[in-house]
């Protein structure tokens, strides 16, 4: 009985800390595109770049959020682009 006991509770104890790693890969792959887009941003205003500021909504799951993000990422490296090719 302390057998079973001791493995379902090594099983939880697995199962958390990987619960805990996926969650530290989302914040990060989150915390890395916003760093990115801010980035950007802040590129294409030293470069005196009019662009429409994107907002997103709050409220959105992770996948939308990071899809969001990366949509947001596309945007303003096509704006930087145009530009820095047109120069």
């Amino acid at each position: 009985m302390n057998k079973i006991i001791s493995s379902t509770l090594a099983l939880v104890a697995l199962g958390v800390s990987a619960n805990s790693v996926l969650a530290s890969d989302y914040a990060d792959e989150v915390e890395d595109i916003r760093l990115s887009v801010s980035a950007l941003e802040r590129q294409l205003e030293v470069m005196d770049v009019d662009y429409n500021l994107i907002e997103i909504k709050a409220g959105l799951n992770r996948s939308q959020e990071v899809k969001a993000l990366e949509s947001k990422y596309s945007s303003l490296q096509e704006i930087f682009n145009n530009v820095h090719n047109a120069n």
